[in-house]
């Protein structure tokens, strides 16, 4: 889900292919008459309760979806806090909710690094890294990340490589959440 609690709209963020599944074809189907049957919201993927404490965003793709709605939910409510997300995509068409972020960025403080991996379609003028995020990457964009709950949303095995390099860099499992992403597990 992408949408905020503040939000009286739904938003969800899906991302399709040429050849998406059937699920994704009955929804590219649906019309504002369709009926979305959901059950109860749960998790624990959720901002941390002490509002001071930093926190890490790592999202691959359409997996920056529940970023979306955390941060929308800071920009509504104003709420301030130390956050740093790094957004991987591999072509710059990929990156969603540019608007939000940046607003998050102006208005609140909470930074987003973008990364491409794709260096043969780099758009004129890009200003951020290019390739994946490294230990290295992770050390100079967020010095004391080793106090940071790091939060991490995408395909699994980009969850479980992050997963690996968080451990590479001596952060503690207890300091790692991860978004459960269905049918990539």
């Amino acid at each position: 889900l992408a949408s905020s609690p503040t939000e009286n709209e739904l938003r969800v963020g899906v991302k399709f292919y040429d050849h998406s599944s059937s699920f994704k074809q009955a929804m590219l189907a649906m019309d504002a008459e369709s009926e979305i049957v959901a059950s109860q919201l749960a998790g624990e993927f959720v901002l941390p309760a002490n509002p001071q404490q930093q926190c890490v965003f790592i999202a691959g793709g359409i997996g920056v979806t529940p970023f979306r709605s955390m941060i929308q939910y800071l920009l509504d409510t104003q709420q301030r806090r130390p956050i740093t997300l790094f957004y991987v995509n591999r072509i710059a068409s990929d990156i969603i909710y540019w608007d939000v972020f940046n607003q998050a960025q102006r208005e609140l403080g909470i930074r987003t690094i973008y990364t491409l991996t794709d260096k043969s379609q780099l758009p004129a003028g890009w200003k951020w890294p290019v390739g994946r995020i490294t230990p290295q990457l992770i050390k100079e964009q967020v010095p004391d990340y080793q106090n940071c709950i790091f939060y991490i949303s995408g395909p699994q095995s980009m969850v479980d490589s992050f997963k690996e390099l968080l451990s590479q860099l001596k952060v503690k499992s207890s300091q790692i959440k991860t978004d459960f992403f269905p049918g990539f597990a």
